[in-house]
């Protein structure tokens, strides 16, 4: 099946180890997405290569399991999305995110992707999935940019700017 790859970056007013810091930890990515209820870490390892988290998401009783697969300590990370609960159609899922100095800020780019099970699948996505997985996306990078810049959770309400997050 095609594979769906989204690819966005946001510049983050912050040092690169903050925003690196943000992203290593693993368990709590609930205070970063206003799609995410909760998250917790289910492994010994909290951060780094083989962690792995718990995640529930705000709608339909999603949830999901993932693990860190690549680490590479202050550049990037990969992140096997390994099981998923109430996702229909969609398998396949991952991301992966690197950080890199800009004078004072820091860039961060964030790819998701995943792919349809199915013929009809493809369809949806092409229909509105895809849409809606990207607003998700640039919701959640926008999110990172407005926890690391302003130290709040996000939560559902919170309003985020997501033109801030541009395609690459």
């Amino acid at each position: 099946m095609k594979q769906t790859i989204i690819d966005r970056k946001v510049r983050i007013h912050a040092p690169k180890q903050k925003v690196w810091d943000t992203l290593a930890d693993f368990g709590n990515v609930y205070k970063l997405s206003p799609n995410l209820q909760s998250s917790h870490s289910t492994s010994e390892l909290k951060s780094g290569l083989g962690a792995e988290r718990h995640c529930d998401f705000t709608a339909m009783g999603a949830e999901v399991e993932e693990r860190i697969t690549e680490w590479n300590e202050g550049e990037s990370m990969k992140i096997d999305i390994y099981e998923s609960k109430k996702i229909p159609m969609i398998a396949g899922m991952g991301a992966f995110f690197t950080v890199k100095s800009e004078g004072e800020f820091t860039v961060l780019s964030g790819t998701f992707q995943y792919h349809m099970t199915n013929p009809l699948g493809n369809l949806l996505n092409n229909l509105a999935m895809k849409k809606a997985n990207i607003k998700n996306w640039e919701q959640f990078m926008a999110g990172i940019k407005h926890h690391v810049e302003t130290g709040e959770d996000v939560i559902e309400q919170t309003s985020l700017n997501t033109a801030v997050v541009e395609a690459f």
